[in-house]
């Protein structure tokens, strides 16, 4: 589906819910809270509803709250029924969490509208774009598509998803045409230093201690070209933190320039395991990922762990290691 087919699609709809990946970062949140604001805009009714509370870090991006946790939402079966689905920053409905079989699963139909490499077909409307920069620019040419002009509020949160889905700008995804968006975004109200700010030098002691913690779990392997950090139940109660105050730490081994590959190990509150990888490029691990039931791209992929963390632990680095270059069978 073309931008203009998807812009088409919520133009012939009037009610929706729109709905993210389980610990949403700021790239779905913010296409959740553009595209739920446009829509509101053009007359359409538009709820967001997630499965949990977004970490507090991220509440500059929706300053008018419309962001629900199932907790929240006041949602019948019937209203659901009525409504269409809008799946953002994710192909994958199980990443979803509880919004898969509370949501989706009872919406008429389903629009998914993301940046990823598809996993596999499904029944839903597709609008994927694996070569943007991240789910907010294409949110971002979808609205505008729609005859919605982007104020400072959504503008905001927009550049927000882009920074950090591109690293600041930096991740081989960035393109002309996100520079581009970018500055359509700046010069309508987004404000690069402030948001900066808010994303990278905003976090409370706690969050340092977490940092601190996760740090000291660092492994090296393969000859110091694979490395591995691990957060664990203890460390958030330890530091007082949330399991969404670690998203980053998983880049700060690639600052090396020996190391080619990061993995991270992370216990969320509930004892729930996920895995993230990165690679400079030299490893595909998005392939990695699905092979244990995840996704993502080429240079950044994860999975939510089916194993305890000393087996996945085993079993992850069995693969990444095999896949470095001159270590391929």
């Amino acid at each position: 589906m073309t931008i203009s087919e998807a812009a088409s699609y919520l133009a012939r709809r009037d009610d929706f819910i729109v709905t993210s990946h389980e610990s949403p970062d700021a790239d779905g949140l913010g296409a959740e809270f553009a595209i739920a604001t446009a829509l509101a805009s053009l007359g359409k009714r538009a709820t967001v509803v997630n499965a949990e509370r977004y970490s507090p870090a991220y509440a500059f991006i929706d300053p008018t709250n419309i962001i629900l946790s199932l907790k929240d939402a006041a949602l019948s079966d019937e209203a659901i029924g009525r409504c269409t689905a809008i799946l953002v920053d994710t192909n994958d409905m199980m990443y979803t969490g509880e919004v898969a079989d509370k949501i989706i699963a009872k919406a008429r139909d389903v629009i998914i509208i993301d940046h990823h490499e598809v996993k596999s077909r499904s029944a839903a409307a597709l609008c994927s774009h694996p070569g943007s920069s991240s789910t907010c620019e294409i949110a971002y040419r979808i609205i505008l598509e729609m005859g919605y002009d982007i104020g400072r509020d959504v503008a905001s949160a927009l550049f927000a998803g882009m920074v950090y889905d591109t690293g600041s700008f930096a991740y081989s995804k960035t393109s002309a045409d996100t520079f581009a968006a970018a500055l359509d975004l700046v010069r309508r109200g987004a404000d690069p230093t402030r948001i900066h700010g808010a994303l990278y030098e905003s976090s409370a002691i706690g969050v340092l201690l977490l940092r601190k913690a996760v740090l000291s779990t660092l492994e090296l392997f393969a000859d110091n070209r694979v490395a591995a950090q691990t957060l664990t139940q203890a460390i958030l109660e330890e530091t007082g933190s949330s399991s969404q105050d670690a998203e980053g730490l998983i880049n700060v081994p690639l600052q090396a320039a020996r190391i080619e590959a990061s993995i991270f190990f992370k216990e969320n509150e509930e004892g729930t395991l996920r895995c993230s990888l990165r690679s400079k490029g030299t490893i595909n691990v998005a392939q990695i990922a699905q092979s244990f039931g995840g996704g993502g791209h080429k240079s950044a992929a994860g999975f939510k762990s089916p194993y305890p963390l000393e087996t996945i632990k085993a079993k992850v680095l069995e693969r990444v290691i095999s896949a470095l270059p001159e270590l391929r069978t």
